[in-house]
């Protein structure tokens, strides 16, 4: 069992980079398209960057537990973190704005 981990973790260690990246770019692309302007089709355009952004939050989480430091991105000053940070915010400012409506 534990040198199945083992094994996990480097393969992990391996692919997870590239793939968040990619899983950042594709969030990056879509969040810059122009929203829909009628409010069904602008809560599911915010629902789908929400859930991009939970997804690429999980591969980070992944790639910490597969480098053994599950905590230590947030202090290092980690780009991906800072990223994911900076986007949470962003839509957070979104949903600001929809109370007010």
């Amino acid at each position: 069992m534990a040198d199945d981990l083992a094994h996990l973790r480097l393969r992990l260690a391996g692919i997870l980079p590239e793939r968040i990246m990619a899983a950042m770019a594709d969030y990056e692309d879509f969040a810059n398209s122009e929203p829909p302007a009628d409010s069904k089709g602008f809560a599911a355009w915010h629902a789908a960057a929400k859930a991009a952004l939970s997804h690429a939050d999980l591969l980070v989480r992944l790639a910490r537990w597969a480098e053994g430091s599950p905590d230590a991105a947030e202090s290092s000053g980690d780009s991906v973190g800072r990223l994911l940070s900076q986007a949470r915010a962003a839509l957070g400012a979104i949903d600001d704005g929809e109370e007010g409506e």
